[in-house]
């Protein structure tokens, strides 16, 4: 495979997607440098404990859940590209500000309005895609900023690693500041996305549609519950690999490059031929199936010697990666097309808090189910999985017939 086919594979057609696409390469290198050099930071600079670190972003994850849907209705109303470059330099400053942190009480600031904002942003830069493109191409666009994503965010962990080899406040510092830069300029590349004229609303009308949708919403809670699987590689497997296989530790990153890798290359090949929500159904619920292969061959690998463990925990990231595209790109379809489109900021704000939600209760799921009961709770995630997936199809047909319904009145 040449560099010109993988280049092809991951960059948009020329046009807005273009601009958002360098603006997410930007962004998402900043996090890398961030999600690399941050805990050690607070913990080693600052001098915080893990407890208060670990509290703090829990709080703030909390508060994270109250402002994405108000922010996505305010791109409604006021249009999503300014608010957007607003928030993003919002979200700049505030980041600088850790820098000047030095107790808990100030971190734990910092953190709930940061988290507010970023999760307020994500609704928002939600709804600038939905505005910039149309049908299958929101999926094919979603798809594209999800590839380059995971490579920014492998760029700037591979520069955050020189940050923890020279371990000084000073290094880490200067992190927190190149991200500051890379967003800010991320930012204003957003602007070369043209401008989107804000949607009318009906003045008579309720004005949280989004939270009176309960087929949408319906959706969005079985699509949240499916995304557990998100949380399997980072938090599930480093304790499985240690403490229940013979698989050697460096399993650990082979696992974490399979992933991704593949969805780097394959996430835009995953997302074709996934048109309207009966196509997103069905590969969501072969996605489903994927991920309780996945969860068996994870827990299989407690039994093997040392080759056959990496082998098993090997098969079962790939597999588990093509059910991550497959369910990524079908949820990307359904977040955008059972939304009407005069409020898909305030609905992209669900689909985001249910994510949010997920994310917060993984690491208690996975806690409790294969590190807490082991083989037979590696098999139960997997059954869960299945279930959520096999409803995705009767679930998605009610929603979207509903949503006819309306649009029909």
């Amino acid at each position: 495979m040449t560099a010109a086919t993988v280049a092809k594979g991951i960059l948009p057609e020329a046009g807005p997607l273009r601009a958002l696409a360098a603006a997410t390469l930007l962004s998402r290198i900043g996090n890398g440098l961030l999600m690399t050099v941050s805990v050690l930071y607070f913990t080693r600079i600052v001098g915080l404990s893990i407890a208060q670190v670990g509290l703090g972003l829990t709080v703030a994850g909390l508060f994270g859940l109250l402002s994405a849907v108000p922010l996505g209705h305010l791109a409604d109303r006021r249009g999503p590209r300014g608010l957007f470059v607003v928030l993003s330099l919002m979200a700049c400053g505030l980041s600088l500000i850790y820098l000047f942190v030095h107790t808990f009480w100030q971190f734990l600031l910092v953190s709930i309005v940061l988290t507010m904002i970023d999760r307020g942003a994500g609704a928002v830069r939600a709804a600038l895609i939905a505005a910039v493109t149309t049908g299958a191409g929101r999926v094919a666009a979603r798809a594209y900023l999800r590839a380059v994503t995971n490579i920014g965010i492998m760029a700037g962990a591979g520069v955050g690693a020189f940050a923890l080899h020279f371990d000084t406040g000073t290094a880490y510092r200067l992190m927190f500041v190149l991200d500051a830069v890379l967003t800010s300029i991320a930012a204003f590349v957003v602007l070369a996305v043209p401008r989107v004229a804000p949607q009318p609303h009906d003045d008579g009308g309720p004005v949280w549609i989004a939270l009176r949708d309960r087929g949408y919403l319906a959706v969005a809670a079985l699509n949240a519950g499916m995304s557990i699987h998100f949380a399997v590689l980072d938090v599930a497997i480093p304790l499985w690999v240690v403490d229940h296989t013979e698989a050697p530790r460096w399993t650990v990153a082979l696992l974490l490059i399979i992933n991704t890798v593949v969805v780097s290359l394959f996430q835009v090949r995953s997302s074709r031929g996934i048109a309207d929500p009966p196509t997103a159904a069905r590969a969501t619920r072969t996605a489903g199936l994927l991920l309780l292969a996945s969860m068996v061959l994870m827990a299989g690998a407690t039994w093997g010697n040392a080759a056959v463990a990496v082998g098993l925990l090997a098969a079962g990231a790939f597999v588990q990666v093509i059910g991550e595209l497959l369910q990524s790109s079908g949820s990307f379809l359904l977040s955008f097309d059972l939304a009407p489109s005069h409020a898909q900021g305030q609905y992209q704000g669900v689909w985001n808090t249910s994510m949010s939600i997920s994310t917060m209760v993984a690491p208690t799921v996975l806690a409790l189910l294969p590190l807490g009961l082991g083989v037979p709770g590696w098999i139960i995630l997997g059954v869960w999985f299945a279930v959520v997936g096999v409803l995705f199809v009767p679930i998605v047909r009610w929603a979207a017939g509903a949503r006819q319904l309306v649009g029909s009145r």
